[in-house]
C-alpha cells in the first residue's frame, strides 16, 4: 500500500489532492462565512424581532433542515444554470461563469444549510447572555453601540464557539456534496484519481487523512479560541 502511495504521488496526484482540500477550506470557510451572518441576523430577529420575522426565520430554518443537503445543492444549481448561462452569454463572462459558478453555487449551499442550523447556535448564545448585565449597562448609561460590541458580541461569540463548531465541521464534510455539480474539490480529486490510476483504496486513504488533518487542526482552533476568549467568563458564570 506504501509502494502504491508513493507511486500515486509521483504521477502527480498528491498535488491534485492538495489543491482539492484547498478549494474544499475555501468553499467552506465562506459558506461558514455567509452562515454565520444568516445566523447572527435570524437569532437577533427570533430573540428581539417582529413576531411575523420570527415565523419566518423559522419557517427557513426548518425548510432547510428537512431538505437533504444533495437536494438543496441540486436546485440551486439546476434552478439558475440556465438564468446565469444566459446572462454569462450576454456579458461575454462564459468561461469565468463555466469556471466559477460550481464554486458560487457551493458557497451558497454551504451557507444556507450553516446558516439554518447557525439560527439556533447564536439564539441560544443570545439567551445565555444575563440581562442584569445589559440593565446595568444601560443604568450607567451606556449607548447602544457599546453594549453592542462591549457586552452582547463578545460574551454571544464565545457562548457561540461549541455550537459553531459542530457547524463547522458538518460543513467541511458536506463540501464533498458539491463536487457531484462538477467542483473539483477534494473528493473529486480523489475521485479522479481513483478512475484514473485504479487504485481506488489508496486514493480514498489519502484524502480521508486530508480530510482528518484539516478537520483536526479546525478543532484544534476552536478549542484554543474558547480558551482564549473565555478567559475569566467561567469564573463569572
Amino acid at each position: 500500500m506504501l509502494d502504491t502511495m508513493l507511486r500515486i504521488l509521483q504521477e502527480g496526484w498528491g498535488t491534485m489532492l492538495v489543491r482539492g482540500a484547498i478549494m474544499t477550506v475555501f468553499i467552506a470557510f465562506f459558506g461558514m462565512l455567509l452562515g454565520t451572518v444568516i445566523g447572527i441576523a435570524g437569532a437577533s430577529i427570533k430573540v428581539r424581532g417582529p413576531r411575523w420575522l420570527s415565523w419566518l426565520i423559522s419557517l427557513y430554518t426548518t425548510v432547510v433542515r428537512s431538505i437533504p443537503e444533495l437536494l438543496i445543492i441540486y436546485l440551486l444549481f439546476f434552478g439558475s444554470i440556465q438564468a446565469v448561462s444566459d446572462l454569462a452569454a450576454f456579458l461575454h463572462w462564459q468561461e469565468t461563469v463555466n469556471k466559477w459558478f460550481p464554486a458560487l453555487v457551493g458557497i451558497l449551499a454551504i451557507g444556507l444549510i450553516a446558516g439554518s442550523y447557525s439560527v439556533e447556535v447564536f439564539r441560544g448564545a443570545l439567551q445565555a447572555i444575563p440581562e442584569g448585565q445589559l440593565e446595568a449597562a444601560r443604568a450607567i448609561g451606556m449607548s447602544a453601540r457599546k453594549r453592542l460590541f462591549r457586552i452582547t458580541l463578545p460574551q454571544m461569540f464565545w457562548y457561540a464557539l461549541p455550537g459553531a463548531n459542530n457547524v463547522w465541521q458538518t460543513a467541511l464534510k458536506d463540501t464533498a456534496l458539491i463536487s457531484l455539480v462538477g467542483l473539483i474539490e477534494l473528493m473529486r480529486a480523489a475521485v479522479l484519481g481513483a478512475a484514473a490510476t485504479r487504485e481506488p483504496l489508496a486514493l480514498y486513504l489519502m484524502a480521508a487523512v486530508l480530510y482528518f488533518f484539516i478537520g483536526a487542526a479546525s478543532q484544534g482552533m476552536f478549542v484554543w479560541a474558547e480558551r482564549h476568549f473565555g478567559r475569566g467568563m467561567r469564573t463569572v458564570a
